[in-house]
């Protein structure tokens, strides 16, 4: 409803003047807005004073921030995920400026929707930390641009407390799948070994110990290649032809 509003109120904003020159030259249009009721009550609400007009531009400036960020987010025909952080990051920097706006209605109702932004996407454990994963798997971005934007968000302590996080969550992510395959390659293994005995007594169980045992003592090299990405250094930012899938 506030998307269509905003549209309503921009189509309406290109005919300001004729809505001036209306009151200053049609006695019925003026007269509409004096009727009263039987209780001496006003009927109709208007006509749009230079106040309304200056709130309706600057309630389109408000509601143009979401605008664009559902616009973005709405896309079917290409991926999103990895552009949610950056779509964050600019609400919020433009909900910020607008707070300090000298306009009492506008500072107002940003300041209520900068609350609202607070309690979904503060530092507190509402958090969902997956939804970052996108952006440090971008080889331009990494876990150095999510750490730059969570100090644009919020102040230096709660910045390293949040990077720390996500480098733990996505840390747990790969060890997860990484014993997914540990499992698979076990089954596989017992599998293969099963087809191969004939009339040998071979203890699998010991084999398959044995082997994830080669796996454990491996683990501190494959959890190391997660830190080694993270560790190198980024791809040029700008370079928007970088097959991400291809890299």
């Amino acid at each position: 409803m506030e998307f269509n509003l905003s549209y309503v109120r921009k189509a309406a904003e290109k005919f300001e003047n004729v809505f001036v020159r209306l009151g200053q030259s049609e006695p019925r249009y003026v007269s509409y807005f004096l009727e009263v009721d039987s209780k001496g009550n006003k009927k109709n609400i208007g006509p749009p004073s230079l106040e309304d007009w200056k709130n309706a531009r600057n309630l389109l400036k408000f509601l143009k921030i979401f605008y664009m960020v559902t616009l973005k987010f709405s896309g079917s025909l290409h991926v999103t995920s990895n552009s949610f952080f950056n779509e964050l990051i600019y609400m919020h920097t433009n909900l910020l400026q607008l707070c300090k706006s000298r306009d009492n209605v506008l500072s107002g109702m940003t300041i209520n929707m900068m609350n609202k932004f607070e309690k979904y996407w503060g530092c507190g454990a509402n958090q969902n930390f997956l939804l970052y994963v996108a952006n440090v798997l971008d080889p331009r971005l990494k876990l150095k641009y999510v750490k730059f934007c969570f100090g644009e968000l919020y102040d230096h302590d709660i910045a390293q407390l949040l990077t720390k996080k996500m480098r733990d969550n996505l840390v747990s992510l790969y060890e997860f799948y990484l014993k997914v395959d540990e499992v698979v390659d076990d089954n596989r293994h017992k599998q293969d070994v099963n087809d191969a005995i004939d009339d040998m007594e071979i203890d699998v169980n010991t084999l398959a110990r044995f082997k994830r045992h080669l796996l454990e003592e491996n683990s501190v090299e494959n959890r190391n290649e997660i830190e080694r990405y993270l560790v190198d250094g980024c791809e040029d930012p700008n370079d928007d032809k970088l097959d991400i899938l291809g890299w």
